[in-house]
């Protein structure tokens, strides 16, 4: 039997890997050809893509970003201030993933806060943006609250193609940054920054790495969003609710796991979804508030360890 190493990619973990991949595949593959409604499938894409960024800078870091939508809103609109600035097409969407990493460096510093300042930080940071982007100033190219239309970009199969692409490539990237040194670095850093600095992790550099990834992943999803649907307000893509979702999402999964975020966006999509569609539509961020409340409280490990507790090392 192969040791259990804390890193590297033995049989078993390869296996995990594949059959991760392998669900994926049959869902937003094998799904829309027996469910023939695209946009739900997109749309749950979108919230896996955000659910694994959360998962790799709270996860694996511990720190909690309630703010984390400004990446994802900065995407969508990097893409059209691109295309209003005469960018052309793949111009704009690197334009875009610039412009949102650019932000993310800026926000480095507020990693020097810890717990719910460093959270209420980030949330900060998010209603500037949104504020920024809604006002007359920057209207010339964000539209302010008129929106923004990407109507000629409108290729549903083909964003559909690339999120998924996207989606796969980041499910890798979290299975190679959990089972390798960067991933036990990070967790040292989640136990204790100051002891991880004694033992020799250069926190700061590794730390923003995660952050990086983290928002890179965010802005991907969010411009996926915008070319997708083609039109959208600041207080869509900006949103604190869709924040508050995300973080239910992962923290149901099971923060800093690989199955995780995808058994809990599964999972709570189907009750974002059903309420989202109902009668009971205004309550949906109350439900999702109170069913945050509920997780931290009562299983803030997450389903997956939860699991893993019972029948050991059964999820990864």
């Amino acid at each position: 039997m192969e040791p259990a190493s804390p890193v590297g990619l033995n049989s078993r973990r390869a296996v995990e890997i594949v059959a991760v991949l392998a669900v994926i595949a049959a869902i937003f593959i094998g799904g829309p050809r027996i469910y023939h409604n695209l946009p739900f499938f997109f749309i749950t894409m979108v919230f896996l893509i955000l659910s694994y960024g959360i998962n790799l800078i709270y996860g694996m870091t511990g720190y909690l970003p309630f703010g984390y939508t400004v990446f994802y809103g900065l995407g969508a609109y990097g893409v059209y201030i691109g295309i209003r600035l005469g960018l052309g097409v793949l111009p704009s969407f690197l334009f875009s993933i610039t412009i949102t990493l650019a932000l993310a460096i800026v926000m480095l510093p507020l990693f020097r806060l810890r717990s719910h300042y460093f959270a209420i930080a980030t949330l900060a940071a998010l209603m500037g943006v949104y504020d920024l982007i809604d006002s007359s100033v920057m209207a010339p190219w964000t539209g302010a609250g008129k929106g923004a239309a990407l109507i000629g970009l409108y290729d549903p199969a083909l964003t559909y193609g690339v999120t998924f692409v996207a989606l796969v490539v980041f499910v890798l990237a979290t299975a190679a940054i959990k089972y390798g040194r960067f991933g036990l670095a990070l967790r040292a850093i989640k136990g204790n920054v100051t002891s991880a600095a004694l033992d020799g992790v250069n926190v700061p550099l590794l730390r923003g790495l995660a952050w990086l990834i983290s928002a890179l992943m965010a802005a991907m999803a969010g411009a996926m969003y915008g070319w997708f649907v083609t039109f959208f307000y600041p207080d869509t893509v900006f949103s604190v609710a869709l924040n508050v979702y995300v973080i239910a999402f992962t923290i149901f999964g099971g923060p800093g796991t690989l199955t995780g975020p995808l058994l809990g966006t599964l999972i709570l999509n189907v009750i974002y979804q059903y309420v989202g569609v109902s009668a009971y539509s205004n309550y949906l961020p109350l439900v999702f508030g109170a069913i945050l409340v509920a997780l931290v409280l009562l299983i803030p490990n997450g389903v997956v360890n939860l699991i893993n507790r019972k029948v050991r090392g059964l999820l990864p």
